[in-house]
């Protein structure tokens, strides 16, 4: 079927066998037809109907999907008028289009025109690239997708996480929207780990600003996991099949279509859409593993408008939520105001009309009529502008499990966790006015204590801090609005030590400054009790020179992961663990027996590739010895760590301490050096690789043809005797192609080129030495039948003078005894000079 496709297509076109199918994407959270995808079916009289997947990759092949392409922009812009004139909300529709119409024209410039010839807006049609095509050449499909937004043209990447897909791809190239590939949606009910990917696609694609949709949903429980992680956009047989303009019309008529969206409402249910219902998320065990991602806070949305509240949608765990703790209520679509009444839940009812009303978040603590307490979170999401509602969104944070009189609160339990935490100032930089607050009581709460001004000048600001003298004269030195203002510019925070008397005892404690985000120039000053902390260090640093730490470090550098020292005339040792890493040596912390401890562990702890190596290198005399000449014993080797290899440095030397001299060796961590070592010469090579190959059509270039001639040359001097020919061909007419089509028709010409030569040479490799010059060293297979292959070429240059296409002249000439591969390559020149004038006759 392929050559009947190839050979048909014109006709399809311009007969309309080629039908354009609509398949419409869903706005998740209104329920109406945000877009739609056109899709292509070839409608044969005589050999039936075939789809998209069936004839696209064959025209793609042959660099004739652009026609198609090109024909499925017309149909769609005659079909959005045609759907404007039946009464019918008209939406944006896209095309798909490949990146081999690219190589055969300029698609920016020719859908534009097409688009501003059917009287339509721009933003009307959207292309859509595949994920694959698209990196096939990141570089050049992202100059092509500029020009399209530039145009006003949207976007979007179809596919994605199909077995293509790479973040870098989103790192260089800003897309409008971000398609979901169906095998990745099937895997939803499936595979936990699954989901989660496509959770992270999905916030990574809103972070970067770019919409979501998801190709291929077919279930309710893949609509409805889609909507709850915050997918905008659900396109699948769940809905609709795809279908055509006449279908379209007459569901409508019907009073059975879906309905499409007023474009005067899109961006409200785009930012409600957006919104993930696992966002709030921490699991509610203490557990890191993937079986708990999606165990998070109850979640629900809410629109409010004047007169009830009306749900939208919620999460599992909501679902969960209610059928726990309010199992024999009856789950409302929306409730009248009306039929609320002061009682249980009427403050939080109150609450989140507030933050319906006036869009600020609150946190809510109350009762249910059991007795417990629950904390709730709210937020407006948006205000519609077309009916003026107001879209909420609400966390259950907590409730607790038993009723009780002294329960604990929200705030409660985050003071708990600071139990140090003794001030909070709220400071305006502009004015130095601040805010104290403080946290009293059994409940450790926030309280309000005062307002005031002057924060920075200590004697007027009214804070009463006991402060000794000393302290308090560095510490106005030190806290100042411009060293504050400096730390925070530098580093985002500020933070200073002092001193403080607490109930009467002399405590270190922590001044820490960070930036409020905001409207404002504001700053959060705290106050917090750091004695523990700052006196435990000064034991510490103690015991450190108490075993004469830091003077053994002194002698070697790195990150350590062991360091033992050794009498060297007893072979005594000790082993320090700064790191608490376990190598699997399992040498004991002291011992007598240095060299032959680990000798003997050395097979268990030294990764099987290295232990020759280590075991010869690594002896009582080899060591000593090595240090004595040198001053410092190292070996670089692999450590097994839980049974996994580490780049270890062992570096050792003398010591002369105050009870003697000291044998001291460090156990170094330089896995991730070795590692970006060894990944630098990966890429080094790679860039040589890559200075090897011609950018353009992917052969050889001219730098690899002369690095051969070199080597062939030197047989030739050395007398090996070996049989070649070099082929020399030039495309003719390139000049006249970019003249009259411009460089990148050229640039598709000469790849053309270059793949005829390479089929004609199967066996042997092709250099690309000019711009349209190519020379072939033909060996083996191919020399032996060089003279049928030339004979093919010349077949092949009268048929196409005649057809009009592409024409190579050619010369060959075989080595004979020649002093250097210069003179055969002369010879062919001037062969295929020749046959370039016999062909301009």
């Amino acid at each position: 079927m392929e050559r009947y496709f190839i050979d048909n297509l014109d006709t399809a076109i311009s007969r309309e066998w080629i039908k354009a199918y609509h398949h419409p994407l869903i706005r998740a959270a209104s329920g109406h037809v945000s877009d739609e995808e056109s899709l292509a079916r070839w409608e044969d009289p005589e050999k039936g109907v075939f789809t998209a997947a069936e004839f696209v990759p064959v025209l793609e092949k042959e660099k004739l999907s652009y026609k198609l392409d090109l024909y499925m922009v017309e149909r769609v812009l005659k079909k959005l008028k045609g759907q404007a004139e039946h009464g019918l909300h008209i939406v944006p529709e896209s095309v798909n289009i490949s990146r081999a119409d690219f190589d055969s024209c300029d698609m920016v410039k020719e859908i534009t025109q097409r688009i501003d010839a059917s009287g339509l807006s721009r933003d009307i049609l959207i292309v859509e690239l595949n994920e694959k095509d698209v990196g096939s050449d990141v570089d050049y499909m992202k100059t092509q997708v500029e020009r399209f937004n530039k145009e006003g043209i949207k976007v979007w990447l179809d596919n994605y996480g199909g077995g293509h897909s790479s973040l870098l791809i989103l790192l260089k190239i800003h897309f409008d929207l971000l398609k979901i590939s169906r095998e990745l949606v099937a895997q939803i009910g499936k595979n936990e780990a699954a989901q989660i990917v496509l959770t992270e696609y999905i916030k990574t694609a809103i972070a970067l600003g770019m919409d979501t949709s998801a190709k291929g949903v077919e279930t309710r429980e893949q609509a409805m996991f889609l909507k709850e992680v915050g997918c905008t956009k659900l396109q699948g047989f769940h809905y609709i099949k795809p279908v055509s303009l006449a279908t379209i019309i007459e569901r409508n008529e019907k009073g059975i279509q879906i309905g499409f969206e007023n474009p005067a409402e899109f961006e409200y249910y785009e930012k409600l859409g957006r919104v993930n219902l696992y966002d709030l998320s921490f699991s509610r065990a203490d557990s890191d593993s993937l079986d708990k991602y999606f165990d998070t806070m109850p979640m629900v949305i809410f629109t409010l408008d004047d007169n009830k509240a009306t749900f939208i949608r919620c999460n599992k765990s909501y679902r969960e939520f209610l059928d726990k703790y309010f199992p024999d209520t009856k789950r409302w679509r929306f409730f009248n105001y009306d039929s609320i009444r002061p009682g249980v839940g009427y403050y939080s009812y109150n609450a989140v009309r507030q933050c319906a009303a006036d869009g600020k978040r609150a946190i809510i603590d109350d009762r249910m009529s059991d007795g417990r307490t629950i904390q709730l979170f709210a937020r407006r999401i948006a205000v519609n502008p077309v009916t003026g509602a107001s879209a909420v969104a609400i966390a259950v944070l907590s409730v607790s499990e038993a009723a009780a009189k002294n329960e604990l609160t929200y705030n409660y339990i985050a003071r708990a966790l600071s139990e140090d935490y003794l001030y909070l100032f709220f400071v305006d930089l502009d004015t130095e006015e601040y805010t104290e607050y403080a946290a009293n009581g059994i409940n450790r709460d926030i309280t309000f204590e005062r307002h005031g001004d002057h924060f920075f000048e200590y004697e007027k600001t009214g804070i009463d801090l006991e402060i000794p003298d000393d302290e308090l004269s560095q510490l106005k030195v030190n806290f100042t609005r411009k060293n504050v203002e400096k730390g925070l510019a530098e580093n985002g925070t500020f933070s200073l030590l002092t001193k403080m008397y607490l109930n009467q005892q002399l405590v270190n404690i922590s001044i820490k400054a960070v930036k409020v985000r905001g409207e404002g120039n504001h700053i959060i000053v705290g106050i917090s009790n750091v004695d523990a902390q700052i006196k435990a260090r000064e034991v510490l640093e103690k015991a450190r020179e108490e075993k004469v730490i830091y003077s053994r470090v002194g002698a070697l550098t790195g990150d350590y992961i062991y360091i033992y020292t050794v009498d060297p005339e007893t072979f005594h040792y000790k082993k320090y663990n700064p790191s608490g890493i376990v190598s699997d040596l399992g040498i004991t912390d002291e011992g007598d027996d240095f060299f032959g401890s680990i000798i003997s562990s050395a097979p268990n702890g030294i990764y099987h590739e290295d232990l020759h190596e280590f075991l010869s290198a690594f002896t009582k005399e080899g060591v000593l010895e090595e240090i004595e000449k040198k001053g410092i014993f190292e070996n670089r080797h692999r450590l097994n760590i839980g049974g996994t290899p580490r780049y270890v440095l062992m570096r050792a030397t003398i010591l002369q301490e105050e009870d003697g001299k000291k044998l001291i060796m460090g156990i170094f961590d330089i896995d991730e050096r070795v590692k970006r070592e060894q990944e630098y010469e990966a890429n080094l090579f790679d860039a040589q690789h890559r200075a090897s190959y011609d950018e353009l059509t992917g052969v050889k270039n001219k730098n690899a043809y002369a690095s051969v001639e070199k080597k062939m040359d030197s047989l030739i001097v050395d007398e090996v005797h070996f049989d070649f020919a070099i082929a020399l061909f030039d495309i003719n007419d390139l000049k006249l192609v970019n003249d009259t089509y411009g460089h990148q028709a050229g640039d598709a010409f000469i790849k053309k080129g270059c793949d005829y030569i390479c089929r004609l040479f199967k066996h042997s490799p092709v250099y690309r030495i000019g711009g349209d010059e190519f020379v072939v060293v033909a060996q083996g297979y191919d020399y032996l039948n060089i003279d049928s292959i030339m004979d093919k070429l010349r077949k092949h240059n009268i048929k196409n003078r005649l057809k009009g296409e592409i024409v190579i002249a050619g010369g060959m000439s075989k080595y004979d005894d020649d002093p250097t591969v210069a003179a055969v390559f002369k010879r062919a020149d001037e062969e295929m000079y020749k046959n370039k004038a016999e062909l301009k006759r």
